[in-house]
């Protein structure tokens, strides 16, 4: 099915609202997606859509030319563009929030964009390379680092480093704990290994990428520590901490992934006439009952997950902090997300029947899209436990 019938030429893509310019390009995107899927990359009629209708800038301050919006309100985007194609959402979601952060928190960055650059970040935090303070920046080593989604639209790439001294050994803070740096450089010298070969996500542009003794300024360098709470811990600070900022975009992706399936399967289904079936399928009372049921859980995982976000936004812009279990009930809530949706888009897969399997096929694509950020590390069950004492605590 085709979601939006309208030309993207029109002045919505110019519009102040965000969420009429991700319509305005959603046919674009819908259009190109199976090109995405063959092909394993983000093709250039997608990316030049996202850029024209200024998503990838979407979070950025205003005062630097982004879109200044709040991270639930970039959520609704993420959604709409995900529904289009799950891959194409995705790699908006984390090229717009890292592009964010690089707006936010590194210097050269954010002296680009006022002056007027408008550069396209992507990238990953967890510490797997090393870097040795030398005059002026740090000395960069990485092994291969995996899942640099967004590559094929941005022009920056970021990552954390592990910061060793001149014997090699670990330079350790106050605390005990590893002193590390956040780091980006541009993607043309960079190395990209253009390894991405999935069975869902396709079109993300998810490369393998690193440098070898690469020298990065310290102006496009920073300290991300304090953006990362210990464990039951509150946090303080004027955004959302690094983690729930770096996670929550993924809940968006998915229920966009919800709503396509939801979509797809209504239309589907619809006077299908089935071996064994007295009535077509949409008259057939289990069907009924099953759709009406999944409609009840998309929309009820919804309202949380934007409630709690919502709160937390709110927190940090009224008290510049988010409690423990404010965080924890983010995680909570973007991991519930993903379980529900696990069963919405398999009862679609399922009631989809050979329209499923076929190729090309957009609920296929939408089931194949679902597994893969289902199976993402960040999202693995052990966050449920991880966010398990607070939220009890609560309840006392």
């Amino acid at each position: 099915m085709t979601l939006i019938s309208e030309s993207s030429s029109d002045t919505r893509v110019a519009s102040s609202n965000y969420l009429e310019r991700a319509r305005a390009i959603a046919p674009i995107i819908e259009a190109n997606s199976a090109e995405g899927e063959a092909a394993g990359a983000m093709p250039e009629a997608t990316i030049a859509a996202l850029k024209e209708a200024g998503l990838f800038w979407m979070l950025v301050d205003s005062d630097l030319g982004g879109g200044g919006l709040p991270f639930d309100s970039a959520l609704e985007v993420m959604e709409v563009i995900a529904e289009a194609d799950g891959s194409t959402g995705w790699a908006l979601m984390a090229a717009s929030v890292s592009t964010w952060n690089s707006s936010h928190f590194y210097p050269g960055l954010r002296r680009l964009f006022r002056e007027g650059g408008t550069p396209i970040s992507c990238g990953t935090q967890a510490p797997i390379g090393t870097a040795l303070k030398v005059e002026g920046g740090y000395l960069v080593n990485t092994p291969p680092i995996p899942f640099g989604s967004g590559m094929d639209a941005a022009d920056w790439v970021g990552t954390t480093v592990r910061i060793l001294d001149e014997d090699g050994k670990p330079v350790l803070r106050e605390n005990g704990a590893p002193l590390t740096r956040a780091i980006r450089a541009p993607k043309s010298e960079t190395t990209v290994y253009g390894d991405w070969d999935v069975m869902g996500m396709a079109a993300t542009g998810s490369y393998t990428y690193g440098w070898t003794d690469y020298f990065v300024p310290d102006d496009f360098s920073f300290d991300s520590a304090p953006l990362v709470p210990a464990p039951g811990e509150d946090f303080t600070g004027e955004t959302l901490d690094l983690m729930s900022s770096g996670v929550i975009g993924h809940a968006g992706v998915v229920l966009g992934l919800m709503r396509r399936a939801l979509h797809e399967v209504a239309n589907i289904v619809e006077g299908k006439k089935r071996m064994g079936y007295s009535v077509p399928v949409d008259d057939y009372a289990v069907f009924r009952k099953e759709f009406v049921e999944a409609d009840a859980k998309f929309w009820s995982v919804r309202e949380y997950f934007y409630r709690v976000v919502r709160e937390g936004i709110d927190s940090t812009a009224e008290t510049q902090s988010l409690s423990a279990e404010q965080m924890a009930r983010i995680r909570q809530a973007t991991t519930h997300v993903h379980t529900v949706a696990t069963e919405v888009v398999m009862f679609a897969s399922l009631w989809g029947g050979t329209q499923t399997i076929r190729n090309p096929s957009s609920l296929g694509r939408a089931v194949r899209d679902a597994i893969v950020a289902r199976n993402h590390a960040l999202i693995d069950i052990v966050t449920v436990d991880n966010a398990a004492d607070p939220i009890i605590d609560s309840w006392k």
